[in-house]
């Protein structure tokens, strides 16, 4: 009773939960999403955001968990990004119940340095991968999203 109580709260609460995250993070994210481009000051933002994950190394220890491997997203081809956005959200389903929010964040700097290279060569990839990779970035985002509600049922 109390599981579906908490779902239908869920499914309840996810426009008014979408609606209420207008950060810069949450902008940039809603971005990496859905393939748009940022502009203005959020372009700016956007650009030393990604600067930023640029330098991120190859032997980030958070990454290298996720993704079950230690690999420079940077130099990975476009037919190795499937199977590393299924490492990651699978990862992050058996992982997600334990996770604090700064541990969500660290998922969510790896998911951005995902898309990052999934943008430069989303074009070689079939229409299949592509939106398997899309229901995946959903995806985790869902997950995000679900723990913030539950959490908030919670208190």
């Amino acid at each position: 009773m109390k599981t579906a109580l908490l779902g239908l709260a869920l499914v309840a609460s996810l426009p008014l939960a979408a609606s209420a995250q207008t950060t810069q993070a949450e902008l940039l994210r809603r971005s990496e999403l859905t393939g748009a481009r940022p502009s203005g000051a959020s372009a700016a933002h956007a650009r030393t955001a990604t600067a930023a994950r640029r330098q991120a190394p190859a032997s980030d220890p958070v990454q290298q968990h996720l993704l079950q491997t230690d690999v420079n997203l940077a130099q990975t081809s476009a037919d190795q990004l499937p199977n590393f956005y299924e490492r990651f959200i699978g990862t992050t389903r058996d992982e997600r119940r334990q996770w604090s929010y700064p541990q969500w964040d660290a998922a969510g700097q790896v998911l951005a340095r995902l898309n990052q290279r999934y943008e430069q060569v989303r074009t070689e990839l079939p229409l299949e991968e592509r939106v398997r990779i899309r229901s995946f970035q959903g995806e985790f985002h869902t997950l995000r999203g679900a723990r913030s509600v539950k959490d908030k049922l919670d208190e």
